[in-house]
């Protein structure tokens, strides 16, 4: 068998173009990922952090209605009540 010194110099290459290439992409995956929101996508997210932000009870709004309760001052119209679930029952029909 005859070793010819042209193909091993090709193999030699091959090799250290691959090795090149494969550097290449080691190169490339070190990056750090990164995220682009849309404009809408930030306006939601400062949407929802304000949101999460408030309280979700009122505070003030619940003493209010304990003490005109207790004091008997606080009247539930039940005929307004019933007339404004009809109304919105009957928005959503539509």
């Amino acid at each position: 068998m005859k070793i010819d010194s042209t193909r091993i110099s090709r193999i030699l290459n091959l090799y250290a173009s691959q090795d090149s290439q494969i550097r290449s992409v080691k190169n490339r995956s070190n990056k750090a990922d990164e995220v682009i929101l849309s404009k809408g996508a930030q306006i939601f997210q400062e949407a929802l952090k304000a949101a999460k932000s408030v309280p979700d009870v009122r505070l003030a709004k619940v003493e209010e209605i304990k003490a005109r309760l207790e004091s008997g001052q606080y009247r539930v119209d039940s005929w307004s009540i019933a007339s404004k679930m009809v109304d919105d029952l009957l928005k959503q029909d539509r």
